[in-house]
């Protein structure tokens, strides 16, 4: 799009094309308000971002009661989503948490403090030891290992839920314009200057460009304090027997060495070019050496030592898996609290960020709070503990 068919001005521009700005696009048509402008800097969902690939996690097994009920809330939510979309967009097979029960959080809670949880709210789920989950599941638990299944939890297909967004964005008459980076944000969060010199005013301004936030808001003093984490998953191919059997998973272990002991999970969702099942696994954090505060500074391979773990994990752990046939390192951006900033940072100007590789369950939930904070609203829920003043993120 050239310059001179670049809009100047909208009610509402959005810096960023993935999970959080798509899903505000999405509410803002929900509300009827139509003069939107989304700003991609390459193309929507893209690969080189964290909203790429076709599953995420839905659960409301946590071991934070406040995350439990926002988690509800973002289900009740996507009920609503699924029902505008006319298409069902989650997946129920449950999730097993399963591994070893010690006194520590992770980032993904912990068994222990999860079942407290869900006693406290009356969440149902099956207690399991290691023989019952053997007997299940084509899992191989170590003798000592205890589980929780949630039988209301399962996977977003988050390809469909963005392109459900993109539709109903588009619909509502919103220009979604790729391959358009933002230079500067105005410093009263009124406009953006995009990389051609080019201005367009805002009358409210949303940042959700993930880890690339915080170029974007730094020279206005309002960055929170993240670090980007490249996480490693990966599609590995299984066997056809027991292509049925596969749960969605998340293992506890504790660290050892290099290994961070977090392991995750899904079920056979898709197939292989040539038809074979496959599974998406992944691993669950990142080395401290691969951490970074500089977006740009990430690594974009895999790292050799992260794919040899997660291969090892894998083919020792669970039955019939037979071949990794797709390795991918997605950017999380991470507060030190494993919890996301989402608020309005100026009277113009809100920021969702933070998202810990967590954001996409509660997609609706945040969409929804992005478009009532555009319209000069408050969240329909109480988000104090996503706010940019915190503690935990205070620069």
């Amino acid at each position: 799009m050239t310059s001179s068919s670049l809009p100047t001005h909208a009610r509402v521009v959005i810096v960023g094309g993935g999970m959080a700005g798509l899903s505000c696009a999405a509410a803002l048509a929900k509300r009827g308000v139509s003069d939107v402008v989304l700003l991609e800097a390459r193309t929507l969902a893209h690969a080189g971002a964290s909203s790429y690939g076709e599953t995420r996690m839905f659960r409301e097994m946590y071991s934070d009661p406040v995350l439990c009920r926002l988690a509800q809330e973002a289900n009740r939510l996507w009920r609503e989503e699924e029902s505008q979309a006319g298409e069902q967009l989650r997946e129920t097979h449950g999730l097993l948490f399963y591994g070893e029960s010690w006194d520590e959080e992770t980032i993904e809670g912990s068994i222990p403090g999860a079942r407290r949880v869900m006693d406290d709210q009356g969440i149902p789920y099956e207690a399991l030891n290691a023989e019952q989950i053997a007997d299940r599941f084509p899992l191989k638990p170590k003798a000592d290992f205890t589980g929780l299944f949630e039988p209301t939890a399962g996977a977003v297909r988050s390809d469909k839920v963005v392109a459900h967004w993109i539709r109903s964005a588009r619909n509502a008459g919103h220009q979604l314009i790729e391959h358009t980076s933002v230079q500067q944000l105005d410093a009263d969060g009124g406009g953006v200057t995009l990389e051609n010199g080019h201005h367009i005013a805002a009358d409210q301004l949303v940042v959700a460009c993930g880890i690339w936030s915080q170029l974007l808001l730094a020279p206005l003093g309002l960055a929170p304090k993240l670090e980007v984490w490249p996480m490693l998953w990966a599609h590995y191919t299984v066997d056809p027997a027991l292509a049925d059997r596969y749960p969605q998973w998340f293992c506890f272990q504790q660290e050892r060495g290099d290994d961070g002991g977090l392991y995750y999970g899904f079920p056979v969702l898709s197939t292989t070019s040539d038809g074979r099942p496959r599974i998406k696994c992944g691993i669950d954090w990142a080395p401290k050496d691969l951490r970074v505060a500089e977006p740009n500074a990430m690594v974009s391979e895999p790292p050799a030592r992260l794919v040899e773990l997660l291969d090892t994990f894998l083919f020792n752990e669970l039955e019939g898996v037979q071949e990794r046939v797709e390795t991918v390192i997605s950017p999380y951006s991470m507060t030190s609290d494993v919890n996301f900033v989402l608020d309005r940072i100026t009277p113009q100007l809100s920021l969702f960020c933070g998202g810990s590789g967590q954001s996409f369950k509660f997609a609706p939930l945040i969409g929804d709070s992005l478009a009532r904070l555009a319209c000069g609203e408050q969240p329909g829920v109480n988000l104090s503990c996503w706010s940019h003043k915190r503690p935990a993120v205070r620069a």
